[in-house]
């Protein structure tokens, strides 16, 4: 994918400007949490209509309301955390009294950044992100893309925004936000529905679901670990463990006989597929 980088600055020394989350939802309660961590934490404000909810986020001290637009008065960077499906109501209202100093970062999937701008005022800049959940422990994985009207400059606070709590993966070209969407936006449930087959089948060769559960997990974690230690040399590693005529060419050959790769291929192409037809509504 030409034109992409990949960077990581969870150490950024200078504060971030006014942040307002539209949304108090998981992945935006991750990056608040993240960001309240900061040496030097933004001022953050939160739109969400749940008051159990929002009382939880002033417990942190953070500003909270069912306001969208009292929650982007004052804000710099707007983060879009709803549903998609939610966008044609909301963001329209936030275009009302949008202001030109402000940047949207939207982490809705599917939705292109043209279509936002739809809804704002001529000219306004817009940021795609499609984060996924590991960046409640510190560990997600970003793309991020810029609007028609978004600088390098708003792509970086994007990035920031983002920093704390994932790496960051910079696309060129908007087209390939739904690849992106593909492989790590869902990619976690692809791991874990791998994880949750794995432990079943201990199950059924007569492990108790604890053992089950200790042998692969700890076989995953450190097979994740000796895997980036290697350089991401996966091939190699693999045929390391597959002596020929041995238990775990057997386990492989029934995997490819099942024909493995062509099974995660057409998954991902699938997703590629949804994360268009989402965005053409």
């Amino acid at each position: 994918m030409s034109g992409e980088r990949r960077t990581q600055d969870p150490g950024r020394a200078d504060r971030l400007p006014p942040i307002a989350f539209i949304g108090g939802g998981n992945m935006a309660s991750a990056m608040i949490k993240s960001l309240a961590a900061l040496p030097l934490p933004p001022q953050m404000t939160v739109s969400e209509p749940d008051p159990g909810k929002r009382a939880s986020f002033t417990a942190l001290g953070l500003t909270a309301t069912a306001d969208n637009c009292q929650a982007t008065a004052s804000a710099r960077i707007v983060c879009l955390a709803i549903k998609p499906q939610m966008s044609a109501q909301v963001v329209p209202e936030l275009g009302a009294a949008w202001a030109a100093d402000k940047v949207l970062v939207s982490i809705l999937a599917g939705m292109s950044t043209a279509t936002l701008a739809t809804w704002l005022p001529a000219g306004a800049r817009v940021v795609r992100a499609m984060p996924n959940t590991p960046l409640a422990i510190g560990k997600g994985m970003v793309g991020l893309c810029r609007g028609k009207h978004a600088s390098d400059a708003d792509l970086a606070l994007a990035e920031a925004l983002f920093a704390p709590c994932a790496r960051v993966l910079r696309v060129s070209d908007e087209a390939r936000m739904d690849a992106v969407t593909a492989v790590s936006g869902s990619g976690p449930a692809y791991f874990f529905r791998f994880a949750e087959a794995l432990v079943d089948a201990a199950v059924q060769l007569g492990f108790t679901r604890d053992e089950a559960i200790l042998l692969v997990g700890q076989t995953g974690a450190g097979s994740w670990d000796y895997l980036l230690a290697s350089g991401f040399e996966a091939k190699r590693l693999r045929e390391q463990v597959t002596s020929p005529g041995g238990t775990t060419a057997a386990a492989l050959q029934v995997l490819e006989e099942q024909d493995f790769s062509g099974i995660i291929s057409r998954a991902l192409a699938a997703a590629q597929r949804r994360g268009q037809e989402l965005g053409r509504g």
